[in-house]
């Protein structure tokens, strides 16, 4: 214990020394952050489109767009022999079709196009992919490519894209690399070079590879010593299991707690909160009959966390409430009506640590009132 101890407190050194340098330097000033481009598909869709067209503002014609096919081809995603004319493009976000929109298209007079499904933290909707897969063969036959974008290349869901061929594409690689060698093409336009580079290092916080790579370096190298492997390996080897403590022993006694002074019931259990699909937390309003409140991380690994309705029994359905429940939230499908968990959608260091000092049971707190407030007149 004492080596994991020394370890620990030699890491919590070069965190703070680079911490400091950042601020030193002002790298914390992020104007995608303080706008609040996060988890907004179609903001981060309409800035990707931007700088994929080959009239855009950043003045480089078609040299991103073929720098982002360069990618696509490096990392094997399409073939190395894949031509894509750049006669006729152009680029569409949030094109509606009869049963959906597209959130990016790319088409030429050639009649092919790239199809973008962008998804940051909602759910894929019923047949998604299915119906975009559909429009695309009738308007350019087998001349089209459909990629599912997500922060970290996930699957689409077996209900988007049962029999549907797509390739997966994720912001954590594809998009970070892609938006770099861009960087080096504007290196000499000042403005569209920091703009991409401040838009990379957002996503490198959505995907949790925020760290500067001068403090991963240093981290990596301390790691690396002899006299630290042992203590490395066992404290990675830990990890899921402090996450499922700090969930399982800490977080849910404060939300008892809460439920208790609102006169509701956690029905939450003790699990694997990382490693389960659909994890979440559940709780019980002694008044309602057929709804509860729940959480739910959508992606393993504590990912993608939203909030909102669904039914204590799913073969016992109260259609009228669940109606009007669709409307008063955000998003909905056949089981739920939610909206995305605010502050911590993917529960990070961040999230852990908010558990720890109350932060995030009082986000709970806030959120419960909330739901309760716009459910009041409603038959639960």
């Amino acid at each position: 214990m004492n080596e994991i101890k020394s370890l620990l407190d030699k890491i919590k050194l070069v965190i703070k020394y680079n911490s400091r340098l950042n601020e030193s330097e002002n790298n914390n000033f992020n104007i995608f952050k303080i706008c609040g481009v996060n988890h907004y598909e179609n903001t981060h869709s309409s800035i990707i489109a931007e700088f994929l067209k080959v009239d855009g503002k950043h003045g480089f014609k078609d040299k991103f767009l073929q720098a982002f096919l360069d990618v696509l081809k490096f990392e094997k995603i399409i073939d190395l022999d894949f031509n894509f004319s750049f006669n006729g493009v152009k680029i569409y976000t949030e094109l509606v079709i009869n049963d959906g929109r597209i959130d990016i298209i790319i088409t030429n007079n050639e009649k092919q196009a790239l199809v973008i499904e962008n998804k940051i933290y909602a759910s894929d909707q019923y047949q998604q992919l299915k119906r975009y897969s559909e429009y695309c063969q009738k308007e350019f036959k087998s001349n089209f490519l459909l990629f599912y974008l997500t922060l970290f290349g996930d699957e689409a869901s077996k209900k988007s894209s049962k029999n549907i061929e797509y390739k997966q594409i994720s912001y954590s690689d594809i998009i970070i690399n892609w938006l770099e060698k861009c960087v080096e093409i504007s290196a000499r336009n000042a403005i569209v070079r920091e703009t991409l580079i401040q838009y990379i290092n957002h996503l490198k916080e959505l995907t949790g590879q925020d760290m500067n790579s001068q403090q991963n370096d240093d981290l990596i190298k301390l790691l690396s010593n002899k006299e630290n492997i042992h203590a490395t390996l066992l404290i990675g080897k830990n990890i899921n299991g402090v996450k499922n403590h700090i969930l399982n022993k800490v977080f849910l006694p404060q939300l008892s707690d809460v439920c208790d002074e609102l006169g509701l019931i956690n029905i939450s259990t003790e699990c694997d909160w990382v490693n389960t699909s659909w994890a979440g937390f559940k709780i019980k309003n002694p008044k309602w009959k057929y709804f509860k409140i729940s959480t739910e991380f959508e992606s393993k690994g504590l990912r993608n966390c939203i909030i909102g309705f669904n039914h204590i029994d799913s073969k016992i359905r109260y259609e009228k409430t669940f109606e009007n429940l669709k409307t008063l939230m955000k998003k909905s499908n056949s089981n739920w009506a939610w909206k995305d968990f605010p502050e911590f959608t993917n529960w990070n260091s961040n999230a852990l640590i908010s558990i720890i000092d109350g932060k995030m049971v009082d986000i709970f707190k806030r959120e419960i009132k909330q739901l309760l407030e716009i459910s009041k007149n409603l038959e639960m």
